[in-house]
């Protein structure tokens, strides 16, 4: 099925990876860089923020990989500078790599702004094909 030009405009989705190792620090924004979706525009491959180009309701999800680090790490999804949820990824040395995924819906307004906050960070594990840093979204 070809979508026409109306259509396809009424479309948001995104993905976005990480391709490479990385520290994240405390209060830090996770900047997921590598770009494999952008229908609509609304993800900033720049600064990690995700701004709603229209008005509705949203899915968004994020999955972090932590590679030998044995604290453990938290990463909260934020709406418009408030956190919404507080996410762990679970550090202990018996097992260098721990992932931790979730997944939130969120009612938003044209403008409205939803990145990811390492709330503790730490060290990230990359694959190289970015599947271990995860961030998505999509207008339902």
């Amino acid at each position: 099925m070809t979508l026409g030009k109306a259509e396809s405009s009424e479309q948001v989705a995104f993905t976005a990876t990480v391709t490479q190792y990385m520290t994240s620090q405390h209060g830090q924004t996770l900047v997921f860089p590598h770009i494999i979706t952008n229908v609509g525009g609304g993800y900033n491959g720049n600064t990690g923020v995700f701004t709603a180009p229209r008005d509705g309701v949203y899915v968004f999800f994020c999955k972090i990989t932590s590679y030998s680090d044995p604290s453990d790490m938290y990463y909260e999804f934020i709406l418009n500078g408030s956190a919404k949820t507080q996410n762990l990824v679970y550090g202990r040395t018996a097992n260098p790599y721990r992932t931790s995924s979730n997944s939130i819906v969120l009612q938003l307004t044209h403008g409205d702004r939803v990145w990811i906050k390492m709330y503790q960070g730490g060290k990230h594990w990359s694959s190289g094909a970015g599947g271990d840093q995860t961030f998505s979204g999509y207008l339902l």
